[in-house]
């Protein structure tokens, strides 16, 4: 990593994602400046724009915009514009590398490109939805034809899994001579910073979900199963963390059951070391993705997937991201049926069995080593 380095990153946010732990990173390595820019997303509490400047490792600036919720989204996004261009240009440095997270970020990277306030660009995508991104289609157009843009006109593009380059071609007809360069730049962890529990020295009966609560991502899976878990788990508690539109639903559905004493909705956590704790000490971690409502995740790399891993947790999920086999061939943890019936059987069996559980914790922080970030980054030769 070159010392003297100037980066930009720019992202749209609702929880921590992998530009928060490159900014770490750069801190880390004491680079020349790190200027992190971040926009809400439309569905975040408030529609605020900021940024954070580092200098040699040390907070600079910071600079959060008021709130524009009650903005349209078109005059949204002409307000991350303004505000993104007006960071770069009143910085007073032309900037080495430009990384955006996403489409519109990366373009406006690459419009900096061209006016010489940027030397090169990435795009660092976190996701590939082929169809019904929204709900509108005239939106799905638009948000394909910036995003192709960015695929072409960045200098190199980072995709989470291979997944998303096999993807872009199948639908969108992107070829891989159209990327400049490509790399596979996946989600990591910081595994060696969290501390990890044993089987007798966790919280045994608990259960722990990560994540935004949506439908897609099968929280309502959990709660059919819990009405049979109680029986053979006494004292079973199921932990959501994490917050979203479908949460009041998810509790109208276990009060409905009768379940609500057991699930534990403590809503999003700021503080990502707080949340590797609340994971790291629970028995087992579940990841049920409803194939039938997930557009996305089949051509991603979930991230909460390998939190649970490196916190030493095993993992419950359905076949859906792209290393559910590798991490079921790892002992890790197990591929579940989108079945209440075999949910509950695989929660019983791996969260009472005390050397069977143990052994999968091994398992999983084992695994989990591959993709330490300190690795991932250094081998980015910014």
């Amino acid at each position: 990593m070159k010392k003297n380095i100037n980066i930009v990153i720019v992202s749209h946010k609702f929880l921590t994602q992998p530009d928060d732990d490159l900014v770490l990173f750069l801190n880390d390595e004491k680079c020349k400046n790190v200027l992190h820019i971040r926009h809400s997303f439309t569905d975040a509490a408030d529609r605020r724009s900021w940024f954070t400047w580092y200098k040699d490792g040390e907070t600079y600036k910071e600079y959060a915009t008021k709130d524009y919720k009650w903005l349209p989204e078109p005059l949204i996004y002409l307000k991350e514009t303004y505000f993104t261009f007006k960071w770069l240009w009143f910085s007073g440095i032309v900037w080495d590398v430009y990384i955006g997270m996403d489409g519109l970020c990366v373009g406006w990277g690459n419009i900096s490109r061209f006016s010489k306030k940027v030397k090169k660009t990435i795009f660092w995508a976190i996701d590939f939805v082929p169809k019904n991104r929204f709900k509108q289609k005239i939106k799905n157009k638009i948000y394909h034809w910036i995003n192709v843009k960015g695929y072409k006109k960045s200098d190199e593009m980072w995709d989470l899994c291979s997944r998303m380059k096999e993807a872009r071609s199948k639908f969108l007809g992107v070829k891989e001579t159209d990327y400049r360069v490509h790399r596979v730049v996946p989600y990591g962890v910081w595994g060696d910073n969290i501390r990890k529990y044993s089987y007798r020295d966790c919280d045994q009966k608990t259960l722990v979900f990560m994540g935004h609560l949506l439908k897609k991502q099968g929280v309502q899976l959990v709660i059919d199963a819990i009405p049979e878990l109680i029986e053979k788990i006494p004292g079973f508690h199921f932990k959501i963390i994490g917050g979203g539109a479908y949460r009041d639903e998810l509790l109208a559905h276990a009060q409905k059951l009768k379940v609500a004493q057991y699930c534990e909705f403590k809503g999003k956590i700021k503080d990502h070391s707080q949340v590797e704790e609340e994971i790291a000490k629970s028995s087992l971690a579940v990841a049920p993705y409803i194939k039938k409502y997930d557009t996305w995740t089949y051509y991603t790399d979930p991230g909460k997937v390998k939190v649970y891993l490196a916190c030493g947790v095993p993992v419950l999920l359905t076949d859906i991201p792209w290393n559910a086999r590798e991490i079921e061939d790892n002992k890790a943890g197990a591929v579940i049926k989108e079945d209440k019936v075999v949910l509950s059987e695989q929660i019983v069996k791996l969260m009472t069995d005390e050397n069977l559980n143990q052994k999968y914790r091994e398992n999983a922080i084992k695994y989990a080593e591959q993709f330490n970030y300190k690795n991932i980054f250094k081998g980015l030769n910014l």
